[in-house]
């Protein structure tokens, strides 16, 4: 995603499903990524707070909540202190399948 399309989106009115336009950026931006990227740098670029950034991976991620599985689209691992995000190969065919 281009820097202007990614900027469009995170700067237009207020939406309706805010964690959906997340997810899009999000799933945008990991998808532009071939090696895992940490959870504060994606924090800042997609100028989102990290605790939202967490709440929509519990969704695009593998956890279950309410005893609902996630998506497993998006794969959280931790190095030392820091939080990963890197799409699984699951996530990556539905980028390419909503395109």
């Amino acid at each position: 995603m281009t820097e202007d399309v990614l900027t469009d989106r995170l700067d237009r009115q207020p939406s309706a499903n805010p964690v959906a336009d997340l997810a899009d950026v999000l799933l945008a931006e990991l998808a532009t990524q071939s090696e895992p990227v940490s959870i504060a740098r994606l924090s800042k670029k997609l100028r989102a707070r990290h605790s939202s950034l967490l709440r929509c991976v519990a969704y695009l991620g593998d956890y279950c909540i309410g005893q609902q599985p996630g998506l497993g689209w998006v794969h959280v691992e931790q190095d030392g202190d820091r939080t990963m995000l890197i799409l699984t190969e699951k996530g990556r065919a539905a980028c390419i399948a909503t395109k």
